[in-house]
């Protein structure tokens, strides 16, 4: 199964054609509600398995769902008997998506018998635990330098640790020990979760400190407000790692109610606000002033990272289109990393948003390549979701050697100027030549050339955009074209 929904999740982000343009097309038809249709309700199955999964229940995958395939393909043909010629192109592309639907459909009815896909998959994984003590090293040696957020952390803990030890001395020996633990809680690797830690910690102690209030007024009976201390536990652990600021609320009451069990549950009031306010403020400042991880100083690199993901991707998925498809290690991690590369720069981004203006200035370019980024990821998944489709050997040098080699070459050199923030080529003579001629298609071409040109073409129109954020970011001249791009 996680294999399966490895296969899924490629599928369900694939891309064939930019949809605004199949929705303007299409807009009096309902093709695109049918995809809709169908789409939802296998979100719906996937949501169902998830559940099966967890509660160990077989999982029955509903036949009904047959039927919203057989109307998109009603749908579809009722198209083309029409015969616009305006739509011949946009109609593939709709094939393509039904095509990729259906094996969704496919995918989701093999989950009901997960035992019978094993021995037609490739079970290997990645082993990432070290091997030797050299490997040990390596690892280490990567994470001591400052560069690294966690040696930023373990830097920046222990001295907010001392000061806030300080401070229950300096304040109240008895109870200031909720400054360190507030400490200790609030204080992340970065400002941005570290913020956000911050005001839920302070909220939820508002919280609990009022429901503690107002709940002495209503339960005086020690054995009750017993009771409540272990509820309110109970909430605590079951939300202490998915709503903190309930879980804060609910740790508070518990506090309240057990000090309030040897008479001191009054007083306990605002030594825990202070404390709490206290303990955020050293977290906050020691994030904000020592070793702080502004995540724009590092934008770049981690743009870099999620071009070379993709253009490794790319090669990979390539590779399964000239020796045929098969899911092996290789191809699985390319994958994987690509769409977590694409997930940490999103993250990347959340938390730039979080930080004081003037560090976060490249925001708005950071977030035009995001969207740039999904683009040409859900393309590549297009184009990995139909790699069982065979190619004519008389092409397939011609795209898998040459086309798609040459865009795996564009995206690691726009990756390299990011990383290294040396000048980028804004426009690229090669690779609109090499989009033209991809998009130039004769009718009688054949249907597996015709998907992987088109996907290809739909990934090479990304690059002229890519560089152009590429050369805004590194705030460089620009560098022109060079003679070989000219001479192409």
């Amino acid at each position: 199964l996680y294999f399966l929904a490895q296969d899924i999740h490629e599928r369900a982000s694939s891309s064939h054609y930019p949809y605004n343009s199949l929705a303007e097309a299409f807009f009096h038809s309902d093709v695109l509600f049918r995809c809709q249709r169908l789409l939802r309700q296998q979100g719906r199955a996937c949501r169902d398995l998830s559940a099966s999964i967890q509660l160990r229940q077989p999982f029955i995958y509903d036949d009904s769902f047959a039927h919203a395939l057989n109307d998109l393909r009603a749908s579809l043909e009722h198209l083309r008997i029409q015969s616009n010629p305006a739509w011949r192109g946009l109609l593939r592309s709709l094939r393509a998506l039904a095509n990729n639907l259906g094996t969704l459909d496919r995918l989701l009815s093999d989950a009901s018998n997960p035992d019978a896909l094993a021995d037609a998959t490739d079970s290997s994984l990645l082993d990432r635990s070290p091997r030797n003590l050299k490997d040990v090293w390596t690892r280490l040696r990567l994470q001591l330098t400052p560069t690294s957020l966690l040696f930023r952390h373990a830097l920046r803990l222990p001295l907010a640790l001392v000061i806030g030890y300080i401070m229950v001395h300096l304040i109240h020996p008895s109870q200031g020990y909720w400054i360190i633990l507030t400490t200790v809680f609030v204080c992340q690797p970065s400002y941005g979760a570290t913020r956000r830690k911050l005001g839920q910690r302070i909220i939820g102690t508002a919280i609990g400190l009022t429901a503690g209030w107002i709940l002495f007024d209503l339960i005086t009976t020690p054995v009750l407000q017993s009771m409540c201390a272990v509820l309110a536990g109970v909430v605590f652990f079951v939300n202490r790692t998915t709503r903190y600021t309930l879980s804060t609320a609910a740790i508070t009451v518990m506090i309240l109610f057990c000090f309030n069990q040897v008479g001191d549950g009054y007083g306990v009031f605002l030594p825990r606000l202070l404390d709490t306010l206290l303990g955020s403020l050293i977290a906050g400042l020691a994030v904000f002033l020592f070793l702080p991880d502004w995540q724009g100083r590092r934008l770049n690199k981690v743009l870099a990272n999620t071009l070379s993901c993709n253009s490794i991707y790319l090669r990979q998925i390539m590779q399964q289109y000239a020796n045929g498809k098969s899911d092996d290690l290789a191809y699985r991690l390319a994958r994987r990393n690509a769409h977590n590369a694409d997930a940490a720069l999103s993250t990347t981004l959340a938390n730039m948003l979080m930080e004081p203006g003037h560090f976060r200035k490249e925001a708005d370019v950071g977030f035009r390549f995001l969207v740039l980024s999904h683009t040409l990821l859900s393309y590549l998944s297009g184009l990995g979701a139909h790699r069982d489709a065979p190619l004519p050997p008389e092409v397939r040098e011609q795209l898998i050697e040459g086309a798609a080699a040459s865009l795996a070459a564009s995206i690691d050199e726009i990756a390299q100027s990011l990383a290294m923030r040396e000048p980028v080529a804004v426009q690229s003579d090669a690779e609109e030549a090499l989009a033209t001629s991809l998009e130039q298609m004769p009718e009688e071409i054949d249907e597996g050339q015709r998907l992987v040109q088109t996907q290809l073409a739909l990934i090479c129109r990304q690059l002229g955009p890519l560089r152009t954020l590429a050369a805004h970011l590194i705030k460089e001249p620009v560098k022109e074209p060079d003679i070989t791009d000219r001479a192409a």
